[in-house]
């Protein structure tokens, strides 16, 4: 918690939350209709109903708002995982929903703010990746701890020693920054690519599943 003092005012203020979500609140409305590029501080805190110092007591720049803005959606996205985690289904079918969950749910974020994502990489590329590896090592322990409880079980029969990054990295390849501009506009599609690499990807965690018996030769 940081203490910002207005001279005007003569009096400390506070950050408050429900001041701060406005502002990402709006900060994501503008993304969507205006882009990073055309975005200001300004637009920001007339379209949240505030004055700018507001803006600049929780974010130190326009940068930082849009990043905040990436933040809580990857926040968002780990809460469902969460919930998904906690449900009393087989660790496949968590696993199955989670990492469709991880997919789809980025590619909703990202197809409304299409306009902006390539601005923002243009502007803050080696902050995103940053904060998105931090975001990856939240979801992987997740799906490392229902990989666990699916062992316990006897449900997953064997895995690799981090194997919630292994389905992390294999699941970025269908991320909205690795797709073109199309294949963002077909969410059916994509879905459809998802359950098709989880599926391939669950085959070999799966205990239930057994090997073909080996073919007999026959005498000639």
């Amino acid at each position: 918690m940081f203490v910002v003092t207005y001279p005007e005012a003569g009096l400390p203020r506070t950050p408050d939350p429900a001041t701060r979500s406005r502002i990402l609140d709006a900060a994501d409305r503008l993304l969507i209709g205006h882009g990073f590029r055309r975005m200001t501080v300004g637009d920001i805190a007339a379209t949240a109903g505030i004055g700018k110092g507001s803006v600049y007591l929780h974010f130190a720049s326009k940068e930082d708002v849009a990043l905040s803005c990436i933040d809580r959606m990857a926040a968002g996205v780990a809460a469902q995982l969460e919930v998904v985690a906690a449900t009393p289904a087989t660790a496949t079918a968590r696993l199955r929903a989670m990492l469709r969950t991880r997919v789809l749910a980025r590619f909703d974020y990202a197809r409304r703010h299409a306009r902006s994502i390539d601005e923002k990489l243009a502007v803050m590329r080696q902050a995103m990746l940053e904060r998105r590896t931090t975001h990856f090592e939240r979801e992987a322990a997740l799906l490392d701890r229902v990989v666990a409880e699916g062992r316990r079980s006897g449900e997953i029969a064997s895995a690799p020693p981090r194997p919630g990054r292994a389905l992390v990295t294999a699941t970025n390849a269908l991320l909205p920054y690795s797709l073109s501009v199309r294949e963002l506009g077909h969410r059916a599609g994509l879905a459809r690519r998802t359950d098709e690499v989880v599926g391939l990807l669950l085959a070999g965690l799966d205990s239930k599943r057994r090997p073909s018996p080996p073919r007999t030769r026959r005498n000639p």
